[in-house]
């Protein structure tokens, strides 16, 4: 299942969580049997109304969609979000994010896998619903944080996600779910181009067309904003949905992460890459960090399933 913070549809906003959600159900070795939504990008009502939206320009208005926290454990939201006007507003399912996670979770032991691409607000309360939550998850793949180098403005020093809820993050790796941390280490070097966006912007089907026209918007807000790689964005969720079936594109390593909930160093992680054994002295696996990426490996994958191969 998907946790996620869309935004994509909002103008001005990130895209490359639609892009995720498009690359989850286009994967075929990827059944999406929910998409749980959580605050970040934009506030969650105005995420949970993308979501659905988008869901319907993709042709799968039957998964389902659960609302889940609207703001982080003990820090303030986003402010209201900016969703376009004509966009349908679609009522998302009665259960509550967390406990949809607990449930599907519990329903099939070792066999579930989550990908986090927002806060992960809703994982954290999952956990503390069911103590058992951590041992069924068959897998936890989260986009977020970044461990080999700092992050990329002063001013936010743990990555977005993490930066939203750093105590969710605590919460998720003291409960022993060992998750895989894909990060911006290796997810800025995956990049939608300009000349990409275009060329999808001008496709006659219905997603490729929403899509590229607002991943022109992004690409033209990132270099107003000074990217380092102008021309391009980079594809951080749709990453971390390619290694759930992909995990030969990025380089593991075993990992004790400690996440800063201090306001000076609010999100900032600190990755030990060489854990102790089990059962020696010294701090323990807690995770599992993707160090390095094959560029070339993800955009064909990428490419190949969103244009249906």
């Amino acid at each position: 299942m998907l946790d996620t913070d869309l935004s994509l549809g909002e103008p001005g906003s990130e895209v490359d969580d639609g892009f995720a959600l498009a690359l989850a159900l286009a994967d075929p070795g990827i059944e999406l049997a929910a998409v749980t939504t959580v605050y970040g990008n934009t506030d969650l009502s105005s995420v949970t109304t993308l979501t659905l939206d988008l869901l319907h320009r993709l042709g799968a208005p039957g998964v389902p969609v659960h609302a889940g926290a609207a703001r982080p454990l003990l820090r303030p939201g986003p402010p209201p979000g900016r969703v376009p006007a004509g966009t349908p507003v679609r009522a998302p399912a009665s259960t509550r994010a967390a406990a949809v996670l607990v449930d599907l979770v519990r329903s099939a032991p070792g066999g579930v896998t989550v990908v986090a691409i927002g806060p992960l607000t809703n994982v954290a309360l999952a956990a503390r619903l069911d103590p058992g939550f951590a041992a069924d998850v068959g897998r936890l793949v989260v986009m977020g944080g970044t461990y080999l180098s700092p992050a990329p403005r002063a001013g936010m020093p743990g990555e977005f996600n993490v930066w939203n809820d750093p105590e969710a993050l605590r919460i998720v790796l003291d409960a022993g779910l060992v998750p895989d941390l894909v990060g911006l280490d290796v997810t800025r070097r995956v990049r939608l181009t300009r000349d990409h966006a275009r060329r999808m912007a001008a496709d006659e089907r219905p997603f490729p067309a929403f899509a590229g026209e607002h991943a022109l918007a992004w690409i033209d807000r990132l270099e107003r904003d000074g990217e380092e790689q102008p021309g391009s964005c980079a594809l951080h969720d749709p990453l971390a949905v390619a290694v759930v079936t992909r995990p030969d594109l990025v380089v593991w390593r075993d990992a004790h992460v400690l996440v800063s909930t201090d306001d000076a160093l609010r999100g900032a992680v600190l990755a030990d890459l060489s854990p102790a054994p089990d059962g020696a002295d010294g701090p323990p696996r807690n995770a599992r960090v993707a160090v390095d990426v094959d560029p070339a490996a993800f955009t064909e994958h990428f490419t190949t399933r969103l244009a249906g191969g």
